[in-house]
């Protein structure tokens, strides 16, 4: 037996949580990417998902909110990355 099949964080988990915030920077950029652009393009596609009809003015609103929520959540996964600290990384002290 290795030491590695024992420890709680192998390299699968690793992997997986590397994939996984790649993925989290990458879904609201998707996301705007592929939102209908046209309200009435946006309320079809919602009846079609949903069963449920909506306005177009309904639907513009609609996208506008849901670009908002995107871009705060874009925002706050970029703010999680530029502060986070690196273990390695000495603080303005010279101590890590």
């Amino acid at each position: 037996m290795t030491a590695q099949c024992c420890t709680a964080g192998g390299p699968s988990r690793r992997l997986a949580r590397r994939l996984s915030r790649r993925g989290a920077s990458i879904l609201p950029g998707a996301v705007v990417l592929f939102l209908p652009k046209c309200p009435l393009c946006l309320a079809a596609w919602l009846t079609a998902v949903t069963g449920v009809g909506i306005s177009a003015a309904a639907a513009a609103y609609l996208r506008g909110a849901i670009v908002v929520v995107l871009a705060l959540a874009a925002a706050k996964i970029v703010r999680r990355r530029a502060f986070q600290r690196s273990p390695h990384r000495q603080n303005e002290f010279g101590h890590e």
